[in-house]
């Protein structure tokens, strides 16, 4: 929980000016991007802010982008559109076809438009850059609670140029979202009280995970201050341990195999 949130933003927005002038973010509508928005808007300027929003689906269009769209409208932030149906269809055809398999199951699809939403983040980035004042920058918008276990996409939202709310738990981002709401920032009905990565009607981490993130939040708890003990962990701190382990690649810079030793 955080103890001062005056403060908290104080620090989180000159950390953010520190990193960058214009923010280039990928906005779906769900309580993590909005957040971000509103934080980027805060420390920028709503003028330096652009939210791209990328359905991919009808789910998206209907429910997740109908919101995003909503929030960036109230904040006031350069609104860019970009379907991306056509791009990750084609990168699906394409391994399909490559592989000679009739079709991805539905996480590796739902990678696919993480992936393409990335590569359409930077292109809008470059486009501004020559013109912009000052460092644009991709801003991610991932948070602790799911980067901790792995629930994100290698190569698509583990990619950014910095993350504002990577060191908060899920719980502290609705927190966050409930003082904006309490300040006229945006409305309840902006906040994506039910998280999900839309890879299909209906669906939300909880249900695919088998626990919510506040379950899950003291475990994470328990492994970051070093008091997890594998011959007293419940089930639940064994999910989440394990996912961290299988998942940690993630968030680690490639390793580079040293081979100077055998070159001139």
């Amino acid at each position: 929980m955080i103890t001062n949130i005056t403060q908290f933003l104080d620090y989180l927005c000159t950390e953010i000016r520190t990193h960058a002038d214009i923010a280039v973010l990928g906005m779906s509508g769900g309580a993590d991007s909005s957040l971000t928005s509103i934080l980027c808007s805060l420390a920028l300027g709503k003028e330096k802010v652009y939210s791209v929003h990328m359905p991919a689906t009808a789910i998206d269009l209907a429910k997740f982008n109908k919101n995003s769209l909503a929030v960036a409208e109230r904040l006031g932030v350069h609104v860019v559109q970009i379907p991306i149906e056509k791009i990750s269809d084609s990168i699906k055809d394409a391994v399909c076809a490559g592989l000679k398999v009739s079709s991805l199951d539905p996480i590796n699809a739902g990678n696919a438009r993480s992936r393409a939403r990335m590569a359409c983040l930077y292109g809008v980035a470059h486009h501004l850059a020559p013109s912009a004042e000052g460092r644009v920058r991709v801003v991610g918008t991932g948070n602790l609670s799911e980067d901790f276990i792995g629930y994100d996409t290698k190569g698509g939202d583990t990619l950014a140029d910095f993350f504002p709310i990577g060191d908060l738990f899920k719980s502290e981002v609705y927190q966050l979202l409930e003082y904006f709401r309490d300040e006229g920032v945006i409305s309840e009905s902006m906040i994506d009280r039910n998280p999900s990565a839309g890879l299909w009607e209906g669906q939300t981490d909880e249900e695919e995970l088998g626990h919510s993130y506040n379950e899950m939040e003291t475990s994470v708890r328990k492994i970051l201050d070093g008091s997890y003990d594998a011959s007293h962990a419940s089930e639940i701190d064994q999910f989440v341990m394990n996912r961290h382990i299988a998942h940690k690649h993630k968030h680690l810079a490639p390793p580079v195999i040293k081979a100077r030793q055998f070159c001139k």
